[in-house]
């Protein structure tokens, strides 16, 4: 069941606070408790639960799988329900699987992103062609990566690999012989929209244009070829090397962290009511999530006495959060450090350009 580890609603906190006799007159008045400030409270102290330096294991969200594509680099993210990815707030770690192959296991290379034990297949890809990590990858808002040209040509100012009438998309399940020579599989159409290949298929004869500012999520089909808008301020990501057109093709498998919640009354998930629950914190925590509130709610107050405490308790509270912390780091630490280069010089540090398939040499040894 989604967030069952999350049942506790906002209510449930209030109900808990509000005998405290310093707390009670912030949240409130002559006809009841109040909204606010309780939601901008909720939220302050979340935020200040996740701004912790450490990666809880219960904030873990997996990307939208992606695939390489010949000569691309950036790749906007659409979600299976075809909507733009907003759900992120940094990257922890990834693996790239090789999905055209008769291997069983299919072989997988890491994908350097920042911390964490990455997921595997049974066939690690440690050979002259692929290095450790095989690509690094960086999330950007989708407005800045880059987009191609519906019928631009490939020796203008844009970086090439342009599709036009009658570009033909080859899916990479579908294909046989490893990297497919398709277009960028994203373009800025000429009212500025950002669009994205989600069926594939051979491009018509007219450029695919939507109404300025098109919803996130629309659709226009281009010939066979249909593609989505996504949203310029959702997530989309870079990668190193730059796939070629004859390498493998290869599906990213990504792990990062949410952001916090917003408990806010216009833009949260509850929108007017304190039934929304603290997930993805889970129930368990509820106690370090309770004692914040509290914490937090001297500053509200109108009494100096009461508004008084809140520098104090505050800090004593954000110096308990390392407690939250120890519960999960208890483990053995698995990452591990990849050398750059040897002492000398020498050995296989991954400026060796005769050994390391990299943003130096990305098609060694091709």
């Amino acid at each position: 069941m989604a967030n069952s580890q999350s049942t506790i609603t906002l209510q449930r906190i209030l109900d808990k606070v509000l005998p405290l006799g310093d707390v009670n007159p912030v949240l409130v008045n002559v006809s009841g408790y109040q909204l606010e400030p309780f939601l901008t409270i909720c939220t302050d102290v979340m935020t200040e639960i996740y701004s912790q330096s450490f990666p809880y294991k219960w904030n873990e969200v997996e990307l939208p799988e992606f695939y390489t594509n010949s000569f691309q680099q950036d790749y906007a993210l659409v979600d299976s329900d075809g909507e733009s990815f907003y759900d992120l707030e940094w990257l922890e770690r990834g693996i790239c699987v090789q999905m055209v192959t008769t291997a069983n296991p299919k072989p997988w290379g890491y994908v350097e992103v920042g911390r964490q034990l990455t997921q595997a297949t049974g066939s690690f890809v440690q050979n002259p062609g692929w290095r450790n990590p095989t690509f690094v990858a960086n999330s950007f808002p989708n407005y800045m990566l880059y987009y191609g040209t519906w019928g631009g040509t490939d020796t203008d100012a844009s970086l090439g690999n342009n599709p036009g009438a009658g570009s033909v998309y080859v899916s990479p399940l579908d294909s046989t012989a490893g990297q497919q020579q398709n277009p960028i599989s994203q373009i800025r159409d000429e009212n500025g929209n950002l669009l994205v290949v989600t069926t594939y298929g051979t491009c018509g004869s007219v450029a695919p244009v939507l109404a300025e500012n098109a919803e996130p999520g629309t659709t226009i089909v281009d010939g066979s070829v249909t593609w989505t808008v996504v949203d310029p301020n959702a997530i989309g990501i870079r990668i190193l090397p730059v796939p070629s057109s004859t390498n493998a093709i290869f599906q990213f498998r990504l792990v990062g962290q949410r952001p916090a919640p917003n408990f806010d009354t216009e833009t949260g998930r509850g929108k007017l009511n304190l039934n929304q629950t603290l997930a993805p914190f889970p129930d368990k925590y509820e106690p370090y999530f309770r004692q914040g509130v509290i914490a937090q709610c001297y500053r509200y107050s109108s009494n100096p006495a009461v508004a008084a405490k809140f520098e104090k308790n505050w800090a004593i509270w954000v110096a308990g959060l390392k407690n939250l912390r120890e519960l999960q780091d208890r483990e053995q630490e698995e990452n591990m450090f990849v050398v750059d280069q040897g002492i000398m010089s020498r050995g296989g540090g991954r400026r060796r350009i005769r050994s390391y398939q990299g943003a130096r040499n990305p098609f060694y040894p091709g």
